[in-house]
């Protein structure tokens, strides 16, 4: 992910920081312009799990994402991030006075900058994802135990529900859900709404 445009209170704000952390991170870039880089894992290893609190529907749910659960997830982040480095000494980019904020992520002040362990280090205290999880309504054959839903998008031992959304998708696809999510079961629901 690329992203153009000053540091302000508004990029504190759109990412969740703390102003401690903010302050400690950005206070020397603050409103001015910059540009950033966030390597993303596109077909993340790692999986998550979503279970019920309780069989009360009001409840929310328990979120264990398990980010960078299997290390070959960190270590391709922390190849993304050493590539953004080198983006960043191009002479097209140096011509803009380029250069890396120096200032370090506060609980990773105890690691030498700029080695494997800090940007795995960086990389924890600052997690990123592009906010389209898939998979909690898992489509697969019954005899997967995972599977939530049949090919037709019905829930199994259900009659008569379906789930039409990105759930449902068994991976994560390399770009934004949301084109595939509207055409998921458009053809199905319609042709269903056809027969009555």
């Amino acid at each position: 992910m690329w992203s153009t445009g000053d540091y302000s209170e508004s990029t504190r704000k759109i990412f969740g920081l703390t102003r401690e952390f903010y302050d400690a991170v950005y206070r020397d870039v603050h409103n001015k312009d910059g540009w950033s880089v966030y390597p993303t894992l596109l077909r993340p290893k790692s999986r998550g799990i979503i279970k019920l609190r309780s069989n009360n529907p009001f409840d929310h749910p328990l979120i264990y994402p398990n980010y960078f659960k299997e290390p070959e997830d960190m270590a391709t982040l922390i190849e993304g991030v050493k590539f953004v480095l080198e983006m960043s000494k191009t002479v097209s980019l140096r011509r803009y006075g380029s250069k890396l904020n120096p200032n370090p992520f506060p609980d990773c002040k105890h690691i030498p900058l700029y080695n494997d362990l800090y940007w795995e280090c960086m990389i924890r205290s600052f997690p990123l994802t592009i906010s389209h999880p898939v998979g909690t309504c898992k489509m697969g054959p019954k005899s997967d135990p995972k599977a939530v839903v049949d090919p037709w998008l019905r829930v199994y031992g259900i009659t008569g529900l379906r789930v039409i959304d990105s759930s449902i998708m068994p991976n994560l696809i390399s770009g934004n859900t949301n084109a595939p999510t509207i055409m998921i079961g458009a053809d199905m629901v319609k042709e269903d709404w056809l027969k009555k």
